[in-house]
Protein backbone atom coordinates (compact mmCIF):
# COMPACT_ATOMS: atom_id res chain seq x y z
CA UNK A 1 0.00 0.00 0.00
CA UNK A 2 2.49 2.28 0.88
CA UNK A 3 6.57 2.88 2.05
CA UNK A 4 7.05 5.19 4.01
CA UNK A 5 10.12 6.66 6.76
CA UNK A 6 9.66 7.98 9.78
CA UNK A 7 12.54 9.85 12.23
CA UNK A 8 14.63 7.86 14.12
CA UNK A 9 13.80 8.21 17.41
CA UNK A 10 10.38 6.90 16.93
CA UNK A 11 11.13 4.06 14.69
CA UNK A 12 8.53 1.46 14.73
CA UNK A 13 8.50 -2.68 14.96
CA UNK A 14 8.48 -5.05 12.42
CA UNK A 15 5.59 -7.23 12.07
CA UNK A 16 7.06 -10.51 10.96
CA UNK A 17 6.53 -12.79 13.27
CA UNK A 18 9.69 -13.86 14.69
CA UNK A 19 11.39 -9.96 14.28
CA UNK A 20 12.00 -7.76 16.96
CA UNK A 21 13.53 -5.38 15.17
CA UNK A 22 12.68 -1.90 14.79
CA UNK A 23 12.88 0.02 11.74
CA UNK A 24 12.44 3.64 10.46
CA UNK A 25 13.53 3.60 7.00
CA UNK A 26 11.82 2.21 3.82
CA UNK A 27 8.83 0.63 6.07
CA UNK A 28 6.33 -1.47 3.93
CA UNK A 29 2.42 -1.08 4.51
CA UNK A 30 1.09 -4.32 3.46
CA UNK A 31 -2.86 -4.99 3.48
CA UNK A 32 -2.69 -9.16 3.57
CA UNK A 33 -6.63 -10.45 3.67
CA UNK A 34 -8.06 -8.12 6.26
CA UNK A 35 -4.99 -7.28 7.75
CA UNK A 36 -2.26 -4.39 7.48
CA UNK A 37 0.88 -5.52 8.36
CA UNK A 38 4.24 -3.15 8.92
CA UNK A 39 7.23 -4.80 7.78
CA UNK A 40 11.52 -3.96 6.89
CA UNK A 41 12.68 -3.92 3.87
CA UNK A 42 14.68 -7.69 4.79
CA UNK A 43 11.34 -8.66 6.43
CA UNK A 44 9.24 -8.20 3.32
CA UNK A 45 11.77 -9.52 0.44
CA UNK A 46 11.57 -12.75 2.40
CA UNK A 47 7.96 -12.97 3.12
CA UNK A 48 6.90 -11.86 -0.23
CA UNK A 49 10.05 -12.95 -2.41
CA UNK A 50 11.76 -9.85 -3.84
CA UNK A 51 11.27 -6.11 -2.88
CA UNK A 52 9.12 -5.60 -6.31
CA UNK A 53 6.67 -8.63 -5.54
CA UNK A 54 4.11 -6.62 -4.71
CA UNK A 55 4.59 -3.99 -7.45
CA UNK A 56 4.82 -0.77 -7.16
CA UNK A 57 2.99 1.05 -3.73
CA UNK A 58 -0.25 2.34 -4.27
CA UNK A 59 0.37 5.67 -2.54
CA UNK A 60 3.33 8.30 -3.10
CA UNK A 61 4.82 6.25 -6.14
CA UNK A 62 6.74 4.17 -3.45
CA UNK A 63 9.17 7.32 -2.98
CA UNK A 64 9.66 7.06 1.01
CA UNK A 65 6.94 9.29 2.22
CA UNK A 66 8.49 10.68 5.59
CA UNK A 67 5.43 10.71 8.11
CA UNK A 68 5.02 13.20 10.56
CA UNK A 69 4.68 12.47 14.31
CA UNK A 70 0.65 12.56 14.18
CA UNK A 71 1.17 10.12 11.07
CA UNK A 72 3.93 8.23 12.50
CA UNK A 73 0.74 7.47 15.13
CA UNK A 74 -1.60 6.64 12.94
CA UNK A 75 1.08 3.98 11.17
CA UNK A 76 1.04 2.32 14.38
CA UNK A 77 -2.27 2.80 15.91
CA UNK A 78 -4.87 2.90 13.02
CA UNK A 79 -2.68 1.98 9.40
CA UNK A 80 -6.55 2.24 7.76
CA UNK A 81 -6.92 5.43 8.48
CA UNK A 82 -3.31 6.97 7.87
CA UNK A 83 -3.82 5.42 4.47
CA UNK A 84 -7.07 7.00 4.20
CA UNK A 85 -5.44 10.17 4.65
CA UNK A 86 -2.61 9.70 1.51
CA UNK A 87 -5.89 8.57 -0.09
CA UNK A 88 -7.67 12.29 0.37
CA UNK A 89 -3.89 14.42 0.34
CA UNK A 90 -3.13 12.88 -3.20
CA UNK A 91 -6.87 13.67 -4.72
CA UNK A 92 -6.07 17.14 -3.34
CA UNK A 93 -3.02 17.19 -4.86
CA UNK A 94 -4.09 15.98 -7.86
CA UNK A 95 -7.00 18.51 -8.00
CA UNK A 96 -4.87 21.55 -7.56
CA UNK A 97 -2.35 19.78 -10.35
CA UNK A 98 -5.40 19.85 -12.68
CA UNK A 99 -6.48 23.10 -11.77
CA UNK A 100 -2.82 24.47 -12.75
CA UNK A 101 -2.74 22.70 -16.32
CA UNK A 102 -6.25 24.04 -16.49
CA UNK A 103 -5.50 27.75 -16.08
CA UNK A 104 -1.58 27.07 -18.11
CA UNK A 105 -3.96 26.45 -21.03
CA UNK A 106 -5.92 29.33 -20.52
CA UNK A 107 -3.09 31.65 -20.31
CA UNK A 108 -2.02 29.89 -23.10
CA UNK A 109 -5.06 30.27 -25.47
CA UNK A 110 -4.92 33.97 -24.16
CA UNK A 111 -1.67 34.78 -25.48
CA UNK A 112 -2.34 32.45 -29.16
CA UNK A 113 0.44 30.33 -28.70
CA UNK A 114 0.22 26.32 -30.37
CA UNK A 115 -1.01 24.09 -28.76
CA UNK A 116 1.10 21.62 -30.72
CA UNK A 117 4.11 21.80 -32.57
CA UNK A 118 4.43 22.67 -36.90
CA UNK A 119 5.74 19.35 -38.40
CA UNK A 120 8.13 21.78 -40.27
CA UNK A 121 10.00 23.62 -37.16
CA UNK A 122 11.03 22.48 -34.09
CA UNK A 123 8.56 23.44 -30.92
CA UNK A 124 9.43 26.03 -29.01
CA UNK A 125 8.55 27.32 -25.74
CA UNK A 126 8.57 30.86 -24.00
CA UNK A 127 12.36 31.27 -23.77
CA UNK A 128 13.47 28.71 -25.37
CA UNK A 129 13.72 30.44 -28.97
CA UNK A 130 17.33 31.11 -30.09
CA UNK A 131 18.60 28.67 -28.31
CA UNK A 132 21.30 26.54 -29.43
CA UNK A 133 23.04 23.96 -27.27
CA UNK A 134 26.51 23.63 -26.55
CA UNK A 135 28.49 21.14 -26.56
CA UNK A 136 28.57 17.66 -27.40
CA UNK A 137 25.05 15.71 -27.53
CA UNK A 138 24.59 12.70 -24.66
CA UNK A 139 22.32 11.08 -27.44
CA UNK A 140 22.86 10.43 -31.32
CA UNK A 141 19.18 11.11 -32.22
CA UNK A 142 18.83 14.30 -30.56
CA UNK A 143 18.20 17.68 -32.64
CA UNK A 144 21.31 19.36 -33.55
CA UNK A 145 20.70 22.91 -32.55
CA UNK A 146 17.92 22.36 -30.42
CA UNK A 147 17.55 23.25 -26.73
CA UNK A 148 16.57 20.89 -23.73
CA UNK A 149 13.86 21.94 -20.66
CA UNK A 150 15.40 20.54 -17.83
CA UNK A 151 13.06 20.00 -14.31
CA UNK A 152 13.70 19.09 -11.27
CA UNK A 153 11.12 16.76 -9.40
CA UNK A 154 9.70 17.24 -5.55
CA UNK A 155 10.77 13.46 -5.65
CA UNK A 156 14.27 14.09 -6.53
CA UNK A 157 14.36 13.20 -10.26
CA UNK A 158 15.65 14.52 -12.97
CA UNK A 159 13.92 14.97 -16.46
CA UNK A 160 14.82 16.56 -19.87
CA UNK A 161 12.78 17.65 -22.49
CA UNK A 162 14.09 16.81 -25.82
CA UNK A 163 14.08 17.49 -29.21
CA UNK A 164 14.98 13.90 -31.95
CA UNK A 165 16.24 14.65 -35.45
CA UNK A 166 12.63 13.58 -36.79
CA UNK A 167 11.14 15.93 -34.54
CA UNK A 168 9.49 14.41 -32.17
CA UNK A 169 9.59 15.65 -28.57
CA UNK A 170 11.06 13.10 -25.68
CA UNK A 171 10.99 13.46 -21.30
CA UNK A 172 13.99 11.48 -20.87
CA UNK A 173 15.44 10.81 -17.24
CA UNK A 174 18.61 12.33 -16.19
CA UNK A 175 20.48 10.23 -15.01
CA UNK A 176 18.28 7.37 -16.24
CA UNK A 177 17.37 4.97 -13.15
CA UNK A 178 15.78 1.87 -12.87
CA UNK A 179 12.17 2.14 -13.11
CA UNK A 180 12.29 5.14 -14.64
CA UNK A 181 9.52 4.28 -17.16
CA UNK A 182 6.35 3.43 -14.57
CA UNK A 183 7.53 6.81 -12.87
CA UNK A 184 5.40 9.82 -14.75
CA UNK A 185 1.52 9.32 -15.74
CA UNK A 186 0.31 8.58 -19.68
CA UNK A 187 0.11 12.92 -19.80
CA UNK A 188 3.31 12.85 -20.40
CA UNK A 189 3.70 10.59 -23.08
CA UNK A 190 4.18 7.12 -23.51
CA UNK A 191 7.55 5.12 -22.65
CA UNK A 192 10.09 4.59 -25.39
CA UNK A 193 12.45 2.20 -24.54
CA UNK A 194 14.51 1.95 -27.67
CA UNK A 195 15.07 5.95 -26.99
CA UNK A 196 15.45 6.03 -23.22
CA UNK A 197 12.50 7.96 -22.20
CA UNK A 198 8.91 9.10 -22.79
CA UNK A 199 7.83 9.59 -26.06
CA UNK A 200 5.18 12.92 -25.83
CA UNK A 201 2.01 13.28 -27.37
CA UNK A 202 0.85 16.62 -26.34
CA UNK A 203 4.00 18.93 -25.27
CA UNK A 204 1.75 21.57 -23.59
CA UNK A 205 -0.01 18.85 -21.27
CA UNK A 206 3.61 17.36 -20.26
CA UNK A 207 5.39 20.35 -19.30
CA UNK A 208 2.82 21.35 -17.55
CA UNK A 209 2.66 18.83 -15.00
CA UNK A 210 6.09 18.56 -15.19
CA UNK A 211 5.82 21.84 -13.69
CA UNK A 212 3.18 21.46 -11.70
CA UNK A 213 5.67 18.41 -9.98
CA UNK A 214 9.26 20.43 -10.00
CA UNK A 215 11.20 22.77 -7.30
CA UNK A 216 13.59 23.39 -10.39
CA UNK A 217 13.73 24.42 -13.92
CA UNK A 218 15.58 25.48 -16.60
CA UNK A 219 15.50 26.23 -20.35
CA UNK A 220 18.87 26.33 -21.94
CA UNK A 221 21.49 25.63 -24.30
CA UNK A 222 24.40 24.60 -22.39
CA UNK A 223 25.21 21.64 -20.88
CA UNK A 224 26.52 23.09 -18.06
CA UNK A 225 23.04 24.52 -17.27
CA UNK A 226 21.58 20.86 -17.13
CA UNK A 227 23.80 19.66 -14.57
CA UNK A 228 24.08 22.29 -12.56
CA UNK A 229 20.44 21.48 -11.83
CA UNK A 230 20.06 17.98 -12.00
CA UNK A 231 23.29 16.53 -11.79
CA UNK A 232 25.91 14.58 -14.19
CA UNK A 233 24.34 12.14 -16.47
CA UNK A 234 25.78 9.38 -13.73
CA UNK A 235 27.94 8.62 -11.13
CA UNK A 236 30.73 8.23 -13.46
CA UNK A 237 30.35 11.17 -15.34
Amino acid sequence: MAIVEVDKAERVYCAQPGCHHTVYKAIHVVREDDRFLVLGSTCFQKRFGSLTALGKAQHWGGNGKVLTSEERALLAENTQALLARFEAEEARLREEAEQKLQRLREELARRSLPTQAPAAAPFQIPGMRGMSLRGSFPWSWMMPGSSVAAFKLRDGSGWLRVQHKDRRQFIVPWPSFEGWEESLPPVVGRANLEVGGYEVGHVVDAIAYLRTHSTGEKITGVWGDVTGLLGPRSSSS
